[in-house]
């Protein structure tokens, strides 16, 4: 804003010497003595003042293309991960259908098996029914017979053979009878069997029918919300290549514009891949975690590695000592400037290897950890930072 009100105030300067030299040409000597080096070095000003703004929109304009890119990278990821949880899914319930579905033609089958054995149960008990009655029937019939036959012989004081013949017959009818009802207990029993079997086959393949409708269902919807997930990727891949597209412009820009002002733009690129650890353990604390203590929230701006004290620490990669001394709750710490836009930081050292304005190499011991300003715990407190800004250096760690 400064930049633009300085801009605008010596370009009004430069007008208004510029209206005197046009309203009095043969006086300009005597009224204004400006020499033409000084109005080069005002058109100078006015253009490296334009230049810094320009610069600074660019500049602007750039970190924000970079922020949508980064989130909308994020996006891709989700609808990525949130795909492949779909597609997941989706193998998994056809798996439940297929054993479900197997299930269910197992239990039709048996269906079908206890409904004719009902069948046939229950055909054999009415055969059972009929016959008893035809028994019991012919029975009754014997039994009057014989009773006549008793008092025809009673009436002429006889005794005769006949009698002991019927109430023989009449004993063997009671014994088949005797026996069908048996047979007849047995079969009701069996039919009742049959029929608890037949309901708990029906219910069965009833739930089981049920689930492969749900299942039908659910797979239905998942490849709906997959095939989405599908459209909405290369929606915001498409977003993804055009920011690329203006981010890489707005960088091209930017370096011109530095390049113009004697500005070595940023590389953001190290010697490799990735950088080094600084030393291996186990991670304490990781990014961003919040810790409460005395009635305070403080947030990690890195990573707190435990190692036991005077454990080597190195440089995660080539660069340049800007700051090796003790500093507050840092303790013993050391900072080194990548020259490429990136800086790390390496708290809580309990020795200083390396003096401030030493260029170091990657893999280089720069220290010793320990235990030094506000550490609870033998660790190193590592950070990783772009531009200034503190953030996650796992994903940037081999």
């Amino acid at each position: 804003m400064q930049a633009r009100e300085a801009s605008t105030k010596l370009e009004k300067i430069y007008i208004d010497i510029s209206l005197a030299i046009k309203k009095d040409a043969s006086n300009l000597t005597l009224e204004i003595r400006m020499p033409k080096y000084m109005l080069l070095l005002l058109l100078c000003v006015i253009w490296t003042f334009n230049c810094a703004d320009e610069l600074d929109d660019k500049m602007r304009q750039l970190k924000e293309v970079q922020k949508q890119l980064e989130t909308t990278q994020q996006k891709v990821k989700q609808a990525e991960t949130k795909k492949k949880q779909a597609d997941s899914e989706i193998q998994r319930t056809s798996s439940l259908k297929k054993r479900t579905e197997s299930n269910l033609k197992k239990l039709k089958s048996d269906e079908l098996i206890v409904r004719d054995s009902l069948r046939s149960v229950q055909q054999r008990l009415e055969h059972a029914e009929t016959e008893l009655q035809t028994m019991h029937r012919e029975q009754n019939a014997e039994l009057e017979l014989l009773l006549r036959v008793d008092r025809s012989y009673k009436m002429q004081n006889m005794k005769h053979r006949d009698q002991r013949y019927l109430k023989a017959f009449i004993a063997g009818s009671r014994r088949k009878i005797d026996i069908l009802s048996g047979y007849r207990v047995s079969l009701t029993h069996e039919r009742e069997l049959h029929q608890t079997e037949a309901i708990k086959v029906t219910r069965g393949v009833r739930e089981e029918s049920s689930k492969n409708v749900q299942y039908d269902k659910k797979i239905k919807n998942l490849a709906t919300q997959s095939k989405q997930l599908t459209k909405e990727q290369k929606t915001l891949q498409t977003q993804v290549e055009k920011l690329k597209k203006d981010s890489a412009s707005l960088e091209g820009l930017v370096n011109q514009l530095m390049a113009k002002q004697g500005k070595e733009p940023s590389s953001y690129q190290f010697t490799g891949k990735k950088i080094s650890w600084p030393l291996r353990g186990k991670i304490i604390r990781s990014f961003g975690q919040e810790t409460k203590s005395y009635g305070t929230s403080v947030v990690n701006n890195g990573i707190d590695i435990a190692a036991a004290e005077g454990t080597k620490v190195v440089a995660a990669d080539d660069g340049e000592v800007i700051f090796s001394d003790r500093y507050g709750g840092q303790g013993k710490l050391i900072i080194i400037d990548h020259k490429n836009g990136f800086f790390t930081l390496y708290a809580y050292n309990s020795e200083l290897s390396v003096a401030k304005g030493a260029k170091v190499k990657r893999g280089q011991t720069i220290a010793k950890s320990g235990m030094t300003g506000s550490a609870s715990q033998a660790s190193l407190h590592f950070e990783l930072r772009k531009d200034g800004k503190a953030i996650n250096p796992v994903p940037y760690l081999e």
